[in-house]
């Protein structure tokens, strides 16, 4: 808690019939006082304890409204008393504390039938606003306690920042229900971790959990290859074939960079996440589907939306929840953590032990656009190059100077890319140069007819205000339109 956020006396104090009784079981004195402070402003009263023992007699006796919890107590532990509490309480709900936040302590408190999670030291707004929030549901809540699956530790996510506390909580908490989940950041911040854990932690953990990336598959066949197709939808075609959202059945699909989707695949899934069914290629008979959609990306998705180039439902259905993983170089305390998870995992505790502040203060000053996993790449280097001894500056790779982050790359960028592979193409394909006399025509016409329909829609067809932006004069408009064919219709009614 900073201290800095005193507790402020509110304007008027709950009416009697919002006031409640809270328990706060925590072994700081001065946590207890601050709860005590915060909530009796408000008109409820306060119950304290100092260890799960005493407070389990508390929530038996007082039948409190709200527990907080905290984790560390003397003998048992938060986490273990958990379902006690609810049980004890007759099922009041419970927002589990603590200082050490990761996303294991999460998901265990969540499963547990925690109803929130507070990782100190937090504001005095946020735990006013979460206790707001568990007293308002007090009454309706009921009291799961599933069991917690074991722990599974390989390539997990770590952080201490604030940023991913933030991440570990919003994991824990749709862990449990189906909601589709939006995960976006720049490549290599542990988008598809985030995705492994939401699923790893969910009812369906024991079912398949499918990460695809839609942009490695043929870009002919995407629809096929995700939700199958029937024998003689197209040549080729000699059988009915399952896509993967068949063999996903029951399980959860991660979908990598979902941005990069085909419009008329993002409308199939789409179906799928409304309607829970989906056709496959040259079938009329729907299929019913049972999955879980986790999607990641990359991309500014609003951008994409702006030109047109992904679905503003799909949007808005696929993001039940968003969760947004920062760049490394926007949560440099967690590069100390990180490096000591990553030579753990390779078996030199020795030199996680030793890393030096000197060390740790060298790689938050290099860029990392590569983000996390760049720095995984790195402390692997440098462990081989030290051989077992305490690492340096001079063991890990040179940075990666003049790249730029991964996201987002500027529209300039990627047209100048585009063209680019568009030349090399033609370029590689026609070995006589005088076939290539056109190649300036060929690319003016691969390119115009697209800008000048984008720019009428922009104007609602107006084909005044479209020329005005194009900086080009009315009549060499109408005659590029007439010269591509480019109808009324694509004018959208322009004049």
């Amino acid at each position: 808690m900073s201290d800095r956020d005193q507790p402020q006396r509110p304007e008027e104090e709950a009416s009697s019939t919002d006031r409640a009784t809270v328990l706060v079981v925590d072994d700081e004195p001065s946590i207890c006082w601050a709860f005590e402070r915060l909530l009796s402003d408000q008109g409820h009263t306060v119950k304290t304890a100092s260890s799960a023992e005493e407070g389990l007699q508390l929530a038996a006796t007082e039948r409190p409204d709200l527990v907080l919890l905290d984790v560390r107590l003397p003998k048992e532990d938060g986490i273990s008393a958990l379902p006690k509490f609810i049980e004890a309480s007759g099922g009041c709900p419970v927002i589990v504390m603590t200082a050490f936040g990761d996303l294991e302590t999460a998901v265990a408190a969540v499963q547990r039938g925690a109803s929130d999670y507070l990782v100190k030291p937090f504001r005095l707004d946020d735990a006013r606003r979460v206790c707001q929030v568990a007293l308002s549901t007090s009454k309706s809540r009921s009291a799961p306690a599933p069991v917690v699956r074991k722990d599974q530790r390989e390539n997990r996510l770590v952080g201490s920042s604030p940023a991913m506390q933030q991440a570990f909580r919003q994991i824990a908490l749709v862990a449990a229900s189906d909601l589709s989940v939006l995960i976006t950041g720049e490549t290599g911040t542990g988008k598809e971790l985030v995705g492994a854990a939401i699923h790893r932690h969910s009812h369906r953990a024991k079912e398949v959990y499918l990460p695809i990336a839609p942009v490695t598959l043929n870009e002919d066949l995407v629809e096929s290859e995700l939700f199958g197709h029937v024998k003689g939808a197209f040549t080729g075609a000699d059988a009915d074939r399952p896509g993967l959202f068949d063999r996903a059945e029951g399980g959860t699909v991660f979908l990598d960079e979902i941005g990069d989707l085909p419009i008329g695949v993002q409308v199939k899934l789409l179906r799928v996440l409304d309607q829970g069914e989906y056709l496959r290629v040259g079938d009329v008979h729907p299929r019913r589907c049972n999955v879980r959609v986790l999607a990641a990306t990359n991309r500014d998705l609003h951008e994409a939306m702006r030109l047109g180039q992904f679905r503003e439902d799909l949007y808005y259905r696929l993001s039940g929840l968003h969760i947004h993983l920062p760049p490394l170089r926007e949560r440099l305390e967690d590069i100390a953590v990180l490096c000591r998870y990553f030579l753990s995992r390779l078996g030199n505790e020795s030199a996680a032990e030793s890393l030096s502040e000197a060390l740790i203060e060298k790689l938050a000053g290099r860029p990392w656009y590569g983000n996390v996993r760049e720095l995984s790449n790195a402390v692997e280097h440098a462990a081989v190059v030290a051989r077992g001894r305490s690492l340096t500056i001079d063991d890990f790779p040179d940075p990666q100077l003049g790249r730029e982050p991964s996201e987002p790359q500027r529209p300039e960028a990627a047209l100048a890319d585009a063209v680019a592979a568009w030349c090399k193409d033609r370029l590689d394909g026609d070995a006589a140069g005088d076939a290539l006399t056109t190649l300036h025509a060929d690319l003016i016409a691969a390119v115009e007819p697209t800008l000048l329909r984008l720019t009428l829609q922009s104007t609602a067809g107006s084909r005044a205000a479209a020329a005005d932006r194009l900086g080009i004069h009315r009549g060499t408009l109408r005659e590029k339109l007439r010269h591509y064919g480019i109808s009324d219709v694509d004018a959208a009614g322009g004049t």
